[in-house]
């Protein structure tokens, strides 16, 4: 049994519309890409070094929670949930 609460939708489409804005993508094409798992394509616009730490990051679920549970992470989705309302 997973550990990890069912994503709240209205925070992964602030994230999605984030990402994709620095990745200089879509949401729709961003969303297209994870879900098939092509992260090269995802990834295609970070530096390296970027690309590197998100992977490893992506790799490790507790790794990718504590990320989410960083108050730098809350900030921004706080920042995000103002904007779309």
């Amino acid at each position: 049994m997973s550990n990890f609460k069912k994503p709240d939708q209205k925070a992964i489409s602030a994230l999605l519309n984030l990402a994709a804005a620095k990745l200089g993508t879509s949401p729709e094409a961003l969303e297209g890409q994870l879900k098939s798992g092509n992260l090269n394509g995802a990834l295609g616009g970070l530096p390296a070094d970027q690309q590197q730490k998100l992977r490893a990051a992506l790799s490790e679920p507790s790794a990718a929670q504590k990320i989410m549970n960083s108050p730098q992470a809350k900030a921004i989705m706080e920042k995000l949930n103002k904007k779309q309302h």
